[in-house]
């Protein structure tokens, strides 16, 4: 079978190493195929019919798909078909941000090219970003405007995590993620990073590729604490440097992520042991 392989230059209009379109007409690409990038297609619009090895799957409108490089795949697409498709070089995203672990994770484990699914059905909480991200970077390549590459990363890590979060719900977590160990150390590192943030437990746990009971048991096995005691740790150890430097204190609660003023000094008299004021003044 003579099976072509195509390099990111086959687009005329690639950039160095991404290249996203809008594909509104008669499309076909019968022969299998294969090629150096990755590729997301999502279906805005209509169906068509996916092919992986021995394993097929018809899409319709807010279906995806991600094909790693080197797997060999083709699609026939029905009449008036709509479909953005995205496609990468694995150095575009990288290892990047110790943040975007998710991402990383899950390109990686694409890439041993086992048990690639043909479709993601992608939750209807998240069609509306999802489509909404894909249209972004469409204009933001054909605007070409100031720092269009940096934009386009941006938005590109946050549709492969959108994406991800959809293919393990959906698929068995790839064998270095046994207990998901991995993906809540992500989280944790992301708490403490994000802690002034609004953070909710089922935000976190969504990060985490788990269910909220998994996530909430193995998250208290690794750090002893419960996902909201642990946040207000993370925002209380913060208020105390604050109140080192001078801050007023009526003005911390703010900046360490409470909307109230009261839920603060509840929480820091609860692990401090003493209020926001006798910790100033034993501290001063």
């Amino acid at each position: 079978m003579n099976v072509k392989n195509f390099v990111l230059s086959y687009y005329n209009n690639a950039a160095e190493n991404f290249h996203i379109q809008k594909v509104e007409k008669a499309y076909e690409a019968k022969k299998p195929h294969t090629h150096e990038y990755f590729q997301i297609y999502y279906i805005a619009k209509g169906c068509l019919t996916h092919f992986i090895g021995n394993k097929s799957s018809k899409l319709r409108q807010s279906d995806m798909f991600i094909i790693p490089p080197g797997v060999m795949h083709y699609i026939l697409p029905e009449p008036s078909t709509v479909f953005y498709s995205f496609s990468f070089m694995p150095e575009f995203l990288g290892e990047g941000n110790p943040n975007n672990k998710l991402v990383t994770l899950f390109l990686r484990s694409l890439l041993t090219k086992k048990n690639i699914l043909p479709k993601v059905s992608i939750d209807s909480d998240d069609i509306f970003h999802i489509e909404s991200i894909m249209e972004r970077m469409l204009n933001e390549f054909c605007c070409k405007k100031f720092c269009r590459n940096e934009i386009i990363h941006s938005y590109a890590v946050l549709l492969v995590a959108e994406l991800a979060r959809n293919y393990f719900e959906k698929n068995t977590l790839p064998e270095y993620f046994d207990n998901s160990k991995e993906f809540v150390l992500h989280c944790i590192e992301y708490i403490e990073n994000n802690f002034t943030d609004h953070i909710t437990l089922d935000d976190i746990s969504k990060r985490s590729a788990m269910s909220k009971n998994s996530f909430c048991s193995l998250f208290y096995k690794l750090t002893g604490h419960s996902f909201n005691s642990y946040l207000n740790l993370c925002r209380i150890k913060k208020a105390t440097e604050y109140i080192k430097d001078g801050y007023k204190i009526t003005a911390i609660y703010g900046l360490c992520g409470y909307t109230d003023f009261s839920t603060f000094y509840r929480n820091f008299k609860k692990i401090m042991g003493v209020s926001p004021k006798e910790y100033k003044n034993n501290n001063m």
